[in-house]
């Protein structure tokens, strides 16, 4: 088998000469190209498709997490006002003088006033408030005895609250055991 390479106007012909048993030579003639080879694109242009197309594939995905990010900020504010007056709310039943205790609770501003003694005079209180500023919720304590709010974390608010709370059944058990206490001395003994 011979093989021929030969180039004729831009067209590369390859030639093969098979001897067949006949004895007549059998020529096959193939198009090897047509043209030449097409041009490569310059690689700089090629890197910055590359670049743009993450890009556009990363923008939505931030926004998203942004989203989530936020709302879940503000379902855990909801969340830790609906806990604190579940909380007030299961203490109510187990001692109902709390209820003199609470002057105000309201979902919709979510905010709570607890007394610090029903026996003071002042009415000091305790309010415990979280307000949405924009979409940024803001968990506010005033202490009894100061008229501005403080801001402070969502851990801090929670703890601050139990806390209040907690003050007010130990004076709600202090005098259940007062009057348990005067009542065992006023008995006639037998």
């Amino acid at each position: 088998m011979r093989r021929l390479n030969r180039a004729f106007e831009g067209v590369r012909l390859i030639a093969l000469d098979f001897r067949l048993d006949v004895g007549r030579p059998f020529i096959i003639l193939t198009e090897f190209m047509n043209k030449r080879p097409p041009a490569k694109k310059p690689p700089a242009k090629t890197q910055t498709v590359k670049k743009q197309i993450p890009v556009k594939k990363i923008a939505p995905d931030r926004i998203e997490e942004l989203v989530k990010k936020h709302l879940g900020k503000i379902g855990e504010a909801e969340n830790a006002f609906k806990s604190a007056s579940a909380l007030l709310e299961k203490h109510k039943t187990k001692y109902p003088e709390l209820e003199q205790y609470i002057e105000h609770v309201s979902a919709s501003d979510r905010s709570i006033q607890i007394l610090e003694d029903i026996k003071d005079p002042r009415r000091a209180h305790y309010i415990f408030k979280i307000l949405l500023t924009g979409v940024q919720p803001a968990y506010q304590v005033a202490h009894p005895g100061e008229k501005d709010h403080t801001n402070v974390d969502r851990a801090a608010w929670i703890s601050t609250f139990e806390e209040a709370l907690a003050k007010a059944i130990v004076q709600i058990v202090l005098s259940r055991q007062a009057e348990q206490a005067s009542q065992a001395v006023g008995s006639p003994k037998e």
